[in-house]
């Protein structure tokens, strides 16, 4: 890959911009530091082999978005990451002292509920953007918010323990 000087700053200035939100996203997604930072290199690296061109801001960052997205989807379907993780590298990342208790039902959900929750409340995305980040209807993302909160909503109702 020959990158100019140009395409270099423009990609630097990508992953000043974009890369903590994504590393945010991909560690609800995976909740191991170590593999969203894998996934977040990884992005970049697509994006940079791939050298799209961007109609604006949000299109450049939905776009790193969905990329990073996917491949924690692919890392989560590989076998040798089938294993159960602590909640703590997540907790102590990116959450204050007032929010680690709900953050931790949060991270409970399964990740099709997590992920559009964390993206929804935490990031401050609507659900046409989430939608197109994600690759699905944005009714597919309305249910699973809705849904995503009853069991939220159950889940702290009951003192903090999940029969989900």
């Amino acid at each position: 890959m020959n990158l100019t000087e140009e395409r270099t700053k423009y990609f630097s200035r990508l992953y000043e911009k974009y890369a903590d939100d994504m590393y945010r996203l991909c560690l609800v997604y995976l909740k191991r530091r170590e593999d969203a930072e894998e996934a977040v290199t990884d992005a970049f690296i697509r994006a940079m082999e791939r050298a799209p061109s961007f109609e604006n801001e949000a299109h450049e960052k939905g776009y790193l978005m969905k990329t990073a997205v996917n491949i924690c989807r692919n890392m989560l379907r590989s076998a040798w990451t089938r294993y159960v993780v602590s909640n703590d590298e997540v907790l102590s990342y990116m959450a204050t002292p007032e929010e680690v208790s709900v953050m931790e039902e949060v991270l409970s959900l399964p990740p099709k509920y997590r992920v559009i929750i964390y993206m929804h409340y935490y990031q401050g995305y609507k659900a046409a953007e989430i939608a197109k980040m994600l690759g699905m209807n944005e009714s597919t993302v309305l249910s699973r918010l809705s849904r995503g909160r009853q069991k939220l909503r159950e889940i702290l109702t009951q003192g903090g323990v999940s029969y989900v």
